[in-house]
């Protein structure tokens, strides 16, 4: 648990840093010429918190580490870098950034009255504790061992390489977030890789959501009350991938993240578009951490209609000159391992590259990923059917509580449409700034349910509906007594009880992982599984297989690892692994 604390304190402090000087510079760029920079909002300027600093800067630190591997390994000159930019910028900038921390402080104070700040004092400290010990324990997911463990120590050792994914082709799922794993992995320090970054996401939501909930009391509206709340529920809910290098936390906290501070956006009248189009760009950061989260990048309707709107052409240019420049390092290094712009996204092949991946084999994992996600027991014949004959199937393999989840999901939906119509037709009005994130969350659950309809890619979109839509119409409908009440009561209390539900469930299995922790992992974070492979020699290089029958798993330490034996006769390796490899 140590361990782990440290290395959140070090990520804490530097991306805090980055972030800071990140929006800094985009506030520079961008408000500079604002006539008015003290915002439009009934509050004043745009009130924004540290979480956007921190969120800014594990984009930034990111971006970085991509860019860093197109050179070489991500390790400790790496750190060494961001550290001496970290000192400087702390040089110049150090009385600004300790007085807005100071002024965020002071208005929590004037917020929560003493008694909730106490109780959010000690749910922060337990937190902090809780989620490291959940941190502390052996990687649980068959995906670290089977190919995210082994990407991190590619890119630790020798960056991004071009054809690696020809080795094996799972090491072509290009995560933007596992060179964040890699640039935070304190090897070169503790001895050994830690892999508890996903603690440390889900740590920053609860966080978020806690501090958002504390303040109740001094907020006009509370429907990012609710969603605050769903954020409370999730972070427990992951609490069992905390110590795997989980490429689905991340994106859902960061969706989390948007969503919620979108809605306070709204809630606090801001009219400025600087706020709305950075969460966009942290939308396409989502994107490149996990492209099911695409569907958050819709979000950019509101500011650039806006833009559009007021021909302000420059500073459009300059939002989606910053989107880019976030996309671009993702897409570097997709094309250095796969030889495509995006892995799995066959349409958009651009690049006639030697190393590039063969077609088929990418062809092949996209249907086995649609085939597990909707019918693992049918053909894939069956499951990858246009039509919706495989719902059935993929709807009785779910377990019972994500059985009530889907039904509570669908209900809640269909309770808003029909809501939102009747009240549109009585009053003859829409509240148009609440509809565009719902049509977001409906569009992505369509989008997830079509594509890879697995649970662990939806969690915010199906939590959302659960929290925001009896949130609203609770506001709605006002304190009379009324059958729109009356339902609206009811809807909350529906997604109250699967909230509980999923709640209780998870909060004792998290016990569960903390007994272990405190038992064997109090002071160092247990490591990586380790395996015995079969050695394998070209062009004096030493690679390891799998014996005949073995499983599909490699771990950390078995490296460089190739998928069959088989290939060694089609691959072209060079003197050294930096170099790439190629089939013949």
């Amino acid at each position: 648990m140590i361990s782990v604390l440290i290395n959140w304190v070090y990520i804490i402090l530097t991306t805090y840093i980055v972030g800071n000087a990140c929006l800094r510079l985009l506030e520079f760029i961008f408000r500079r010429h604002d006539k008015n920079d003290e915002g439009n909002g009934d509050n004043g300027r745009w009130r924004r918190t540290p979480f956007y600093d921190l969120f800014a800067g594990i984009m930034c630190t990111t971006c970085y580490a991509q860019v860093y591997s197109l050179f070489a390994g991500v390790s400790v000159w790496a750190n060494i870098a961001m550290l001496i930019f970290c000192v400087v910028y702390i040089i110049f900038f150090r009385k600004k950034i300790l007085q807005e921390f100071a002024d965020y402080i002071k208005t929590l104070r004037k917020e929560m009255p003493a008694p909730v700040k106490r109780l959010l004092i000690c749910a922060l400290i337990l937190g902090s504790v809780v989620y490291a010990l959940a941190s502390s324990g052996a990687p649980k997911l068959i995906d670290t061992d089977w190919y995210h463990a082994q990407t991190i120590r590619w890119i630790e050792e020798y960056g991004c390489v071009k054809g690696v994914s020809n080795l094996f082709y799972s090491l072509a799922f290009n995560s933007a977030q596992h060179y964040f794993d890699a640039l935070y992995s304190m090897k070169a320090v503790l001895g050994a890789s830690m892999h508890a970054t996903g603690g440390y996401f889900g740590l920053l939501l609860l966080f978020h959501g806690l501090i958002r909930i504390a303040g109740f009391k001094g907020h006009k509206r509370h429907i990012a009350d609710a969603l605050a709340l769903a954020e409370v529920v999730y972070t427990i809910i992951v609490t069992a991938f905390y110590a795997d290098p989980y490429t689905d936390t991340l994106p859902n906290c960061l969706v989390f993240f948007i969503l919620t501070e979108w809605l306070i956006l709204i809630e606090d009248n801001e009219e400025d578009d600087f706020p709305y189009a950075f969460l966009c760009i942290f939308g396409v950061f989502a994107t490149v951490v996990k492209t099911s989260a695409v569907i958050i990048v819709l979000l950019v309707i509101k500011p650039a209609i806006k833009l559009i709107k007021n021909k302000e052409w420059v500073k459009t240019a300059g939002y989606i000159s910053t989107g880019v420049l976030v996309a671009v390092p993702f897409f570097m290094t997709n094309v250095r391992v796969s030889g495509y712009l995006v892995y799995l996204a066959t349409a958009i092949d651009i690049f006639d590259v030697p190393w590039k991946i063969d077609i088929e084999i990418v062809k092949y994992a996209v249907a086995s990923m649609i085939h597990d996600a909707r019918a693992v027991n049918a053909t894939m014949e069956e499951a990858l059917h246009s039509g919706l004959s495989w719902v059935p199937v993929w709807f009785k393999n779910e377990s019972v509580s994500h059985r009530i989840l889907y039904v509570s999901v669908a209900a809640m939906l269909l309770f808003d449409i029909i809501s939102t119509v009747l009240s549109a037709v009585k009053k003859k009005t829409l509240e148009i700034s609440m509809l565009l994130p719902r049509a977001v969350v409906v569009i992505g659950l369509i989008y997830w349910f079509f594509t890879i309809p697995q649970v662990k890619y939806c969690w915010v979109f199906l939590l959302f509906p659960l929290t925001v839509v009896p949130a609203i119409w609770l506001e709605k409908s006002g304190r009379q007594r009324s059958f729109s009440r009356a339902s609206a009561i009811t809807a909350a209390f529906m997604g109250g009880a699967v909230l509980l539900m999923f709640t209780g469930f998870y909060t004792l299995r998290t016990l569960g992982y903390v007994r272990d922790a405190v038992m064997n992992n109090l002071l160092v974070q247990e490591d990586y599984a380790k395996f015995e492979m079969k050695p394998v020699q070209k062009n004096g290089q030493t690679f390891y297989v799998r014996e005949e029958g073995g499983d599909i798993v490699c771990g950390y330490y078995v490296f460089p690892y190739l998928n069959e034996e088989e290939l060694l006769d089609r691959l072209v390796v060079g003197e050294e692994l930096s170099d790439g490899f190629y089939l013949e």
